[in-house]
């Protein structure tokens, strides 16, 4: 293809399988030494809005996600939970509850709260808030504000979660396991409460001239299964995710499953519920080979694997990983990236030659 599309036209096209002028890359970055060669100063994982937009630009990323300032490394608490937060993660260190019954009010008082909440608020698994914990505030007007600072880059929609894993992060896996066993009304009722607070929130911001795609969400699995049964799934889980997805898709907004781990077992089940594609093709548990060759109806996000090629392999190594994920994918819909993100463990050398070899081996 001999004309030059902006990164939205080519994303646009990549969504539904036309022909682009060059192969879609898509990341989240948190690395300071990569984000060091496109700033004027040495980042210590301090980084601003503008270091990080430029590092999107140099590397000519066509899609961003959860593009933000680093923040600095701190104790928050959030909804009664105290947070360890990095520039990258977080996790709970403390609960306001330590057994059962404490679990079941806490998750009460959750449901009762959000049936009052604003829909606005976003429900991650760090509990109400926007990105990563920060407030955003009106939605459109945060996301007017962050195009216009990563232009061309086109940012994702915020990840839209679908509720299990708000859950299991706040009660933590061991009291979260007995209340599936001695109150599963009540964790349906709270998993519910999250799922319609999200599809409300969806009907006011979905917006494809914002960003024609979204990460729909939730971990489900571990490196060897699915870590709940697919019965339970089935019951549970797949109707909500099913809901969500015909949210987004009524304002014309493609949807991409995330969860790390081994899906295998479920994947009919998540084609079932229409998703558009799946994120982050982990080689190790779904490769873009097994899902291109088994689900070629899908969009595939990622693929270049982040826990040994990226952060211990060599440049050729990578350049060979992706001309590899673009000859897997030679009828379209792909959009290339590593099988996670650009983690502070990935060599700098590594993600710019996955950029660069991206853009060097994947013209129409």
């Amino acid at each position: 293809m001999s004309i030059t599309m902006t990164p939205l036209e080519r994303l646009r096209r990549t969504l539904n399988f036309q022909e682009t002028d060059e192969v879609v890359t898509g990341e989240i970055i948190q690395n300071s030494g990569l984000i060091n060669h496109f700033a004027e100063r040495e980042v210590r994982n301090d980084w601003v809005m503008d270091e990080i937009a430029a590092t999107y630009r140099e590397l000519r990323i066509d899609v961003g996600m959860l593009i933000a300032a680093a923040g600095k490394p701190h104790t928050e608490t959030r909804y009664g939970l105290t947070y360890e937060v990095t520039f990258w993660s977080e996790w709970v260190v403390k609960r306001p509850f330590d057994d059962v019954r404490g679990a079941q009010d806490f998750l009460k008082k959750l449901i009762t709260d959000l049936q009052n909440s604003d829909p606005h608020t976003i429900w991650s698994y760090a509990g109400p808030g926007g990105i990563v914990g920060q407030e955003v505030g009106n939605y459109a007007a945060y996301f007017e504000k962050l195009k216009g600072e990563i232009h061309p880059t086109v940012p994702c929609h915020i990840e839209s979660p679908i509720g299990l894993d708000v859950i299991y992060n706040m009660l933590g896996w061991e009291l979260f396991s007995y209340l599936l066993a001695d109150d599963p009304g009540l964790v349906s009722e709270a998993f519910e409460a999250l799922n319609r607070h999200e599809e409300r929130r969806v009907h006011l911001v979905a917006d494809p001239e914002i960003s024609p795609l979204v990460i729909v969400y939730c971990d489900i699995a571990s490196k060897k299964d699915v870590i709940l049964s697919p019965v339970y799934l089935r019951k549970e889980f797949f109707p909500k995710l099913g809901r969500l997805v015909d949210a987004w898709h009524e304002h014309g907004v493609k949807v991409i499953f995330h969860s790390e781990g081994n899906i295998k077992k479920v994947m009919d089940d998540l084609v079932a519920c229409e998703i558009d594609g799946i994120n982050p093709l982990e080689p190790e548990n779904i490769s873009l080979e097994y899902a291109r060759e088994n689900y070629p109806e899908l969009v595939l996000w990622g693929g270049i694997d982040d826990k040994q090629l990226l952060p211990f392999g060599t440049t050729g190594q990578v350049e060979e990983a992706v001309k590899n994920a673009i000859d897997v994918c030679i009828d379209g819909g792909l959009i290339l990236g590593s099988s996670g993100e650009i983690h502070p463990e990935v060599k700098p050398q590594n993600a710019i030659a996955l950029f660069q070899t991206a853009k060097r081996y994947g013209r129409g």
